[in-house]
Order: structure tokens, then C-alpha cells, then sequence
């Protein structure tokens, strides 16, 4: 398409054929941003596939008009961000590395408390929430839509208001403003793939073979994240760069450590792996169970993983 073409009959297109080949109920929740408000088919959304539609409210709507007059006799409530349970320290971490860290977020505290504070204007000191549900004063959507009125209080006295609107329901006013967050993540998911995953790079002008690079690059993508998930590293791992995943993940010095009594050695893989196949057949045996155990956790990522010297 065109450079100067809108986005919204393209997005709304590729919804109406992946439901088409993949069935309804695979697509839940779109969210999206203003320049996708389109009634119809967002009416579409909801009646016809029954994927709900999330995107911020534009303040010359007449459902803005509605719903912040309709907030006078309606409650409003605090919100605060959720809170992230502390992350739990890896396990069998030795003693010196537990004082190493101990220190360096003592040191980072300090560090912060030595910054200067940020202006009042950009102090944000109290967010409210105020949704008002059913309204159907948008007479291109064929739906009701849910609005959640939001209200951002900033030290220096200002604030800031705006609006979310959904086709679905929800009990926790805080639901849509959480959901909508998400975009953020998305956005610099789709900023990882253009930038680090060569998805952009195009190195021909045949359009099948700009197709094909674009197919596979987010097959392997998909397939990374799903390897991330089954290793259950998915929220430390997923979001990073290729590179970085890669340094992870891989073992680059490969050695196996074997200890009897109050002795150990430290030899590399090519060296135990040839006095494994020299090992007598009983011996042979427990030691091929070992390195099964062994073959299972190859692709944990590593704990602690420090540069090489």
C-alpha cells in the first residue's frame, strides 16, 4: 500500500481474514490507538467475530461530550499501579555474590536520593478512575461502548483527563487502563523486530522474496518466544535483543566438573566425553543416566552468568 494511505481498512482487513481462516474466539481483545476509531467496524468486532475493541476516546466525540457530563453524578475512585512481587534471588547463590549485590543497591539508593527531584508539573501524585458504562451516544458504532473517565492529578495543581472506550464489560474500573498499558510492551515488541530481527532489511525487490524473509523471520520469533515460555523465562527473556537472548542462553565454555570425596576436576566436554566411551560398561551406564539428567537442563538459562576475563 501506499505511504500516504490510512492503516485502518488495512488492519480491519487482516482481522476479517484471519477470522475467516482461523475462527472466531482466537482473537479476544484488539487494542488499538485513535487513528483506528471506525464505528462500523468496530460494530463488526463485536457483533460478527466477537473480539472486543479497546482505544482511547478523541475530545471532539460526542461520547466524550456524554460521558464527561454523565461523571457528575457518577463516583470516582483512586487508582494506584500494581505492585510487583519482589523478584526471588536465584537459588544456591553463593554467599560473596549476595554481599556484591547487597552493596551495589545500597550504592544505587544513594544514588537515586542524590538526584534532584523532578519539576511539579511532571510529579504525578494521584490518578482517578470514573467509568460509565452503556453509552450509546456514538451513533456510527451499532454497539454500547464502556468508557472509563480518567483524571491524573500532578503536584504544581494541573491535571490531565482523557478517556479509554471498550466494547467489553468489566467489573474492576482499573481493568481497561491496566489492559491498555499493554500497548506499550506491543509497540516495543513490533521496535525489537524492525530494528534487530532484520525485518525491514530488505535486501531485494521481489515481492515474494520480501514476503518469504518477513514469513520466516516472525515464524523464528514466534518459535524464540515459545522456547522462552516452555523454559518459564518468558517475562526475563522475551523482551530482550537477540543478542542478548543468545549470550543467555548459550553455553560458550563448556566444562564438566566432576567430584569424588573431598577432590574435584574441571575438564572440557571434547575430554569427557571421550573418557565416558573409554568407561567400563557398568560405569558407562550410571554415567549416560547422568548426562541425560544433564541433556534436560541444557537450555536453562545460566544464573549469574559473568563476562569472560
Amino acid at each position: 500500500m501506499p505511504g500516504n494511505a490510512h492503516e485502518d481498512p488495512v488492519l480491519y482487513k487482516l482481522v476479517e481474514n484471519f477470522v475467516r481462516h482461523v475462527g472466531r474466539g482466537v482473537i479476544k481483545l484488539l487494542i488499538l490507538d485513535r487513528g483506528f476509531i471506525d464505528g462500523p467496524n468496530i460494530s463488526r468486532c463485536k457483533k460478527e467475530w466477537d473480539i472486543d475493541v479497546l482505544l482511547p476516546v478523541k475530545k471532539n466525540m460526542e461520547i466524550w461530550t456524554d460521558a464527561w457530563a454523565l461523571e457528575k453524578q457518577a463516583s470516582w475512585q483512586p487508582w494506584s499501579p500494581p505492585v510487583a512481587p519482589p523478584k526471588a534471588p536465584p537459588p544456591n547463590r553463593p554467599e560473596a555474590i549476595i554481599r556484591r549485590e547487597r552493596q551495589r543497591q545500597k550504592t544505587l539508593a544513594a544514588n537515586a536520593a542524590k538526584e534532584p527531584p523532578p519539576p511539579p508539573k511532571e510529579t504525578l501524585t494521584r490518578v482517578e478512575l470514573c467509568p460509565i458504562k452503556g453509552c450509546t451516544s456514538w451513533t456510527e458504532c451499532q454497539v454500547p461502548m464502556n468508557v472509563l473517565l480518567l483524571r491524573e492529578h500532578y503536584a504544581d495543581g494541573h491535571q490531565d483527563q482523557w478517556a479509554l472506550m471498550t466494547t467489553a464489560d468489566f467489573a474492576d474500573p482499573a481493568q481497561p487502563k491496566e489492559q491498555y498499558q499493554w500497548r506499550a510492551t506491543i509497540e516495543e515488541r513490533h521496535r525489537l523486530l524492525k530494528c534487530f530481527y532484520d525485518l525491514s532489511d530488505f535486501q531485494s525487490r521481489c515481492f515474494n522474496v520480501i514476503t518469504a524473509q518477513v514469513v520466516f523471520i516472525l515464524l523464528s520469533y514466534t518459535l524464540r518466544q515459545w522456547q522462552l515460555w516452555r523454559l518459564r523465562q518468558q517475562e526475563e527473556l522475551a523482551g530482550k535483543t537477540p543478542g542478548l537472548i543468545e549470550r543467555r542462553l548459550n553455553l560458550h565454555r563448556q566444562y564438566v566438573v566432576i567430584y569424588h570425596q573431598h577432590a574435584c576436576t574441571q575438564m572440557p566436554l571434547v575430554t569427557f566425553t571421550r573418557e565416558v566411551l573409554e568407561l567400563a560398561p557398568k560405569a558407562q551406564a550410571r554415567a549416560r543416566a547422568k548426562i541425560r539428567k544433564l541433556e534436560e537442563s541444557f537450555l536453562t538459562p545460566l544464573d549469574n552468568v559473568r563476562a569472560p576475563p
